[in-house]
């Protein structure tokens, strides 16, 4: 009886999936891009890391929550280990800088968001989301998850490679091309009922608990919680003011236009290594 007793705790405390619920807290994830997926010239795959890692944190509680990005201070050489022809030129990527703040109350979005030195602050309602949800499970960060399913239509932006046409003025063999038709891609994620609110990495959300891995495009992107903690720091759990006032859709659209002007005037800039 006594052996028994003890088989028993050693099997409860190695089952370490919390029946607790977390209803506040801190989940940092680790998204890992594949950088390489829509480029199929040789040269330009040596040019560009097979994949690039960062890190981000997400704040909630029930009536809030903060989607941010990790800053490292020393970030790793996305061409350390073979992810680039490191004799060759290199592409240099900066991720856009994003910060999604979402009142759980209201429904209501609030993105700051950077790019090309330019700050916006979009708002507009939280996407509804229509997932197909499966019993399927699986152990993310010590917590049980199910598998849910959706769709989503993404624009995809391609590096072209090669020399411009005879006759048309010189410039850059490296160009960023738009494809304005959108892909429908699929979206695979798992989310830990014992976090029983309703949160997720970006503007995921919808799901009877917190969304614990995002893999995009059968592995394109793959976000994955990595720490969960119920201790975060409340006052940067707070809604972003800074940037240039517009909707999602206005936002899309200012995009877009940003992209198609690089694509008629400006080359993607690379480094040349020594």
């Amino acid at each position: 009886m006594k052996l028994l007793v003890i088989f028993s705790i050693v099997l409860f405390g190695s089952f370490t999936i919390s029946f607790a619920q977390m209803k506040e807290g801190k989940i940092v994830f680790e998204r890992v891009i594949n950088m390489r997926r829509n480029i199929t010239d040789p040269q330009m795959r040596a040019m560009i890391p097979e994949s690039r890692t960062d890190k981000f944190e997400l704040l909630f509680n029930q009536q809030s929550s903060l989607f941010k990005s990790i800053i490292e201070e020393e970030a790793p050489d996305p061409f350390a280990n073979n992810g680039g022809d490191r004799g060759g030129p290199r592409m240099m990527f900066r991720m856009p800088s994003t910060t999604t703040y979402t009142d759980l109350k209201t429904l209501m979005q609030y993105e700051a968001r950077s790019f090309f030195e330019k700050d916006f602050l979009v708002i507009d309602s939280v996407r509804q989301i229509s997932w197909k949800i499966s019993e399927e499970t699986k152990i993310i960060a010590k917590h049980l998850c199910k598998k849910a399913t959706t769709t989503s239509a993404g624009q995809m932006m391609r590096m072209n490679f090669g020399g411009p046409p005879p006759g048309s003025p010189k410039r850059d063999s490296t160009q960023a091309r738009v494809d304005n038709k959108p892909k429908d891609i699929e979206v695979v994620v798992w989310y830990a009922e014992d976090i029983p609110v309703s949160v997720g990495p970006e503007s995921f959300s919808g799901l009877p608990g917190a969304i614990l891995e995002v893999n995009s495009d059968n592995g394109a992107s793959i976000t994955t919680a990595v720490e969960i903690s119920g201790k975060y720091s409340k006052k940067e759990l707070a809604k972003p003011t800074v940037g240039e006032v517009m909707t999602r859709a206005q936002f899309a659209d200012n995009m877009r236009k940003i992209m198609e002007d690089m694509q008629r005037n400006g080359p993607v800039r690379f480094n040349r290594s020594n």
